[in-house]
């Protein structure tokens, strides 16, 4: 995490402008451009009170004619209409460019959140990074399409504006600034109030935003027994903690808020006082009094816009902060060549690794000590163990979603360190337990293991993994849209789908996390025909908690955790050795038989016997 994110009460305003300005440096052409032609649009607005001033002194000093004044109308007309061209054109210029930038920098955060540790992502909630890429992301537009062409403009008519006004008179010139004597110092205070506790309150907005998001999608869990209220407590005390820190944020900075935009707006008090005691002693010319009154009475304004920003600079700089968070995360290290791969073998050696942290002051916890073995192509390696062992975790450092802190792990007798991560994802098919399937069609699914596969070799891979007939009694077949996360199909279902896209990648090798688990008995010995089929010549990891399905594996690994330490090989063998040696794995055998046996009619009875 960046050293000043979250810490918005301690950013000045050189800072702010420090960390958002580099957000416009692609498209700045466009950005300056748009500055430019706002500068002129704001010029123009004065145009029409010169224009009024030269009527209203001709009709003072008895001179006007109709023609003259019909003359300054139309002047005043033709600002008018420059203005408002030249600020659509502003607007049009800066937008453009806005948006563009708010598309890179999200793309750059996607492509950013594919390359960091996979521990960066799941030790957030996915409701913050959610609002950060949507919300935090969309806030810098104010600054982008708004803020860039406004403050120049407004800060470049205040350099003209005052300078026409000392040239004209520098006592009524001083008078229509005194009133940024007693401003200045209140507009301070209101933006020192407005830092303080923002970072908390913003912090409160990413925990209901992450809280929503999680009750939203436990929903079917939670009617299902019923415990909306206690679910929901999270999210309730979520909600009050915003709303909280928003009222107490109005309380702290609106007193001062309010104060500085009556006072900012009330140089009348300083400039008709003082213009009419100049005017009535000779002086000052009416001339000079009118030009006062009209041109200096709007004075402030452009100091007014500038407060503004200066306002949200905080709100600005923290979403900044956030954004850069995510934009600037630390990835991998990766090298640019690829490597020489002489086989699909994988070999870990002595390998240890620790969870980070998963939030402040919390410490890491080792999941896995001194882990070695070699898995030769075409063979099946075959990962046992308790809950908690560590398996997944080891199999998903085989694909590298984090570093091992010790040892090593090498593919084709390459580290997958020193190789392109490109590169070794295609060397390896992962099927997941918990299956993840794209709002898209059931060929757009498959096809994610290949984009370039043929209608006939998605087909195929699909019938390998049992799943064509179930497809094609979909609606449209194969073209049938299936919802978010796959919603419109049944666990099993999903499941042949991943293994249909793994299926279809055709990598040397393929790890499998429980990837018959939905199975359903019809299909579970065709689709291990097919997991045997997509082997052979390969090398397979399985991680299986259904020890029926790996008791033909070359090499069952058995892992365990003991007394809460970090997982460790206790046993190795084919399972026959394993069962032989009467250790855990016989145990888990034991287990697993004993369930396989178990009748839960039986037990709703109460009956103990075993069935026939």
């Amino acid at each position: 995490m960046r050293p000043d994110a979250g810490r918005a009460s301690t950013t000045s305003i050189t800072d702010g402008f420090r960390l958002l300005f580099p957000f416009a440096r692609v498209g700045r052409s466009s950005y300056l451009a748009s500055a430019i032609t706002a500068l002129l649009g704001t010029l123009c607005q004065l145009g029409p009170f010169y224009a009024v001033y030269r009527a209203l002194l001709g009709m003072v000093e008895g001179t006007a004619t109709t023609s003259d004044l019909t003359r300054w109308a139309a002047v005043a007309a033709a600002f008018i209409v420059a203005q408002h061209g030249l600020m659509a054109w502003s607007t049009w210029l800066s937008h453009r460019a806005a948006f563009a930038t708010l598309e890179q920098v999200r793309l750059r955060i996607g492509d950013r959140l594919g390359k960091v540790p996979l521990g960066f992502v799941t030790n957030r909630r996915s409701g913050e990074i959610q609002r950060t890429v949507n919300d935090d992301v969309e806030r810098l537009e104010l600054f982008l399409a708004h803020a860039i062409p406004d403050l120049f403009a407004a800060a470049g008519t205040l350099a003209v504006t005052t300078v026409w006004l000392f040239a004209v008179d520098w006592r009524l010139a001083v008078a229509s600034l005194a009133v940024m004597v007693i401003c200045a110092p209140i507009m301070a205070l209101g933006a020192r109030l407005g830092a303080d506790g923002l970072g908390e309150y913003h912090r409160s907005l990413g925990r209901m935003n992450g809280s929503i998001v999680e009750f939203v999608r436990a929903m079917p869990v939670v009617r299902t027994f019923n415990r909306s209220d206690e679910i929901f407590a999270e999210t309730r005390d979520a909600i009050d903690d915003a709303a909280r820190y928003q009222a107490q944020w109005g309380r702290e900075f609106l007193p001062a808020f309010s104060a500085y935009y009556v006072l900012i707006v009330s140089n009348v008090v300083t400039i008709v006082p003082v213009g009419s005691w100049l005017w009535l002693t000779d002086r000052l010319s009416t001339a000079d009094l009118l030009f006062f009154f009209i041109v200096g009475l709007g004075y402030l304004v452009s100091v007014t816009r500038l407060f503004e920003f200066t306002s949200q600079l905080t709100h600005l700089t923290l979403a900044a902060n956030l954004v850069l968070e995510l934009d600037e995360a630390t990835p991998l290290p990766e090298v640019d060549e690829r490597a020489e791969l002489v086989s699909s073998r994988i070999a870990v050696d002595s390998v240890s690794f620790s969870h980070a942290p998963l939030g402040p002051g919390a410490s890491s916890r080792q999941v896995l000590d001194g882990i070695s073995f070699v898995a030769e192509p075409g063979s099946v390696t075959a990962l046992v163990g308790p809950s908690g062992s560590g398996k997944t975790t080891l199999a998903k450092l085989l694909c590298r979603f984090w570093d091992v802190d010790d040892g090593s792990i090498s593919v084709g007798d390459v580290d997958v360190r020193d190789m392109p991560a490109a590169q070794l994802m295609e060397q390896i098919s992962f099927v997941f337990q918990e299956t993840f399937l794209f709002d898209d069609t059931v060929q757009g699914n498959i096809r994610l293991g290949r984009p370039g596969a043929t209608g006939a070799e998605v087909e195929a891979a699909a019938r390998s993994a049992q799943a064509h007939d179930f497809i094609e009694r979909l609606p449209r077949g194969y073209d049938t849209g299936l919802g978010e996360g796959g919603a419109r199909l049944s666990g099993g279902e999903r499941q042949r789908i991943a293994i249909a896209r793994a299926l279809l990648k055709d990598a040397p090798i393929v790890v499998l996390d429980e990837a018959t688990a939905y199975a359903d008995p019809e299909n579970e010995a065709a689709l291990q025909d097919a997991l045997s089929e997509l082997v052979a010549g390969r090398t397979l990891i399985m991680i299986a908690h259904r020890l029926s399905t790996i008791a033909g594996a070359d090499q069952i690994l058995v892992l365990d955790a003991a007394d809460g330490g970090p997982g460790t090989i206790v046993e190795r063998g084919t399972h026959g050795d394993l069962l032989a040696a009467g250790g855990l794995y016989a145990r888990l055998w034991e287990a697993s038989e004993l369930t396989a046996r178990t009748s839960l009619g039986d037990a709703v009875r109460g009956d103990d016997r075993e069935p026939a």
